[in-house]
């Protein structure tokens, strides 16, 4: 059954106990064995039966009602119900596309190093990373890369020099496949995310929206059914410029350069998918417009909101319980009154 458990399942073991009260009951039986006999050479046979019956369902009612009991001081649960809530506190997962195109030196004149040297889209990721990971204390941030497949490098964390740390090391080296697969990517972002933390979900896309492989929009769906936003930041030009590799350039089977470009419109698409937001990282504004992003009211606002958990169901335990230490006591009066 769907959400079935226990909150508690290691006082299951205390039925354990029904072995030794059984043993203490046959023991009182075997006490009474001798007052049953006597009984039998005055009374009638049928009476004497009924005695032993009636024992037998009053200890059958008492052991049943020792194990309902202890199965409700377990706390089970199952079914689901919807219960509000209010999330405290911004999770944040920074998403990197690793692929080969993402080494394309294309953004920005006014994005270049201080010695006049290109950056790339991952370069420039990465900054702006690193930026908004020391800009935004109290909110925990992991870290997910992917290129043909999708990794959660960083589990959440509170620690902003670990996450600095990592950024600071990344290569498109640190994973291992060929081609872009943003499917991937998005869910490896979304398994950092626990349902027992009520904290509110974003993930922050960095690419440049060229998807060879996978379905974006099914990850999109699933991100959004987990209430988790995605916010896009687009990496480099529309104009576009060829994928490097090695010393030379990635070249198609005609032998002309490879381009690849940025598409914009298929990251706005995604962050509008799951009511989040699109970013060109062009702007030299890119991080403090994620950090007002983050923190607006407007954002907060979503905070409020419901979660489905399994349904306690230890008061039908109680009940029956009671129910069965109701029928024991009655039936041991009735073989009380006979003897």
């Amino acid at each position: 059954m769907k959400g079935a458990g226990f909150d508690n399942p290691r006082l299951l073991f205390i039925l354990f106990i029904v072995i030794p009260a059984f043993g203490f009951a046959s023991l009182h039986y075997y006490r009474r064995r001798s007052l049953l006999v006597l009984l039998s050479r005055s009374a009638p046979a049928g009476g004497v039966r009924e005695i032993r019956l009636r024992f037998i369902f009053s200890l059958f009612f008492f052991v049943l009602f020792l194990c309902l009991m202890i199965t409700a001081l377990a706390g089970p649960r199952w079914g689901t119900r919807v219960v509000p809530e209010i999330r405290r506190g911004i999770d944040v997962v920074l998403a990197l596309d690793l692929s080969r195109s993402m080494d394309v030196q294309d953004l920005s004149p006014s994005l270049k190093t201080s010695g006049g040297e290109g950056l790339s889209r991952m370069d420039r990721g990465a900054a702006v990373a690193r930026e908004l990971v020391s800009a935004s204390p109290g909110i925990r941030f992991g870290v997910a890369i992917g290129k043909g497949s999708g990794i959660l490098a960083v589990p959440l964390t509170g620690d902003t020099e670990a996450v600095i740390n990592f950024l600071n090391a990344l290569s498109g080296s640190a994973i291992t496949g060929r081609g872009t697969n943003l499917e991937k990517l998005l869910d490896a972002a979304c398994s950092a995310f626990q349902d027992t933390l009520p904290a509110r979900r974003e993930i922050i896309l960095f690419s440049d929206g060229e998807p060879l492989s996978g379905s974006l929009n099914a990850a999109l769906d699933r991100a959004k059914a987990a209430d988790i936003r995605v916010i896009a930041l687009g990496l480099g030009s529309e104009a576009g410029g060829p994928v490097p590799m090695g010393g030379d350039f990635l070249q198609n089977e005609g032998g002309a350069p490879v381009f690849s470009s940025l598409r914009s419109g298929a990251l706005r698409s995604a962050a509008e998918r799951t009511g989040g937001l699109y970013v060109d990282g062009n702007r030299s504004d890119a991080v403090p417009v994620l950090i007002d992003y983050l923190t607006s009211s407007g954002a907060a606002e979503a905070a409020r909101g419901y979660r489905r958990e399994p349904r306690p169901q230890w008061h039908l335990f109680v009940i029956a319980g009671l129910a069965a230490l109701g029928i024991a006591k009655f039936l041991e009066k009735g073989y009380g009154r006979k003897e």
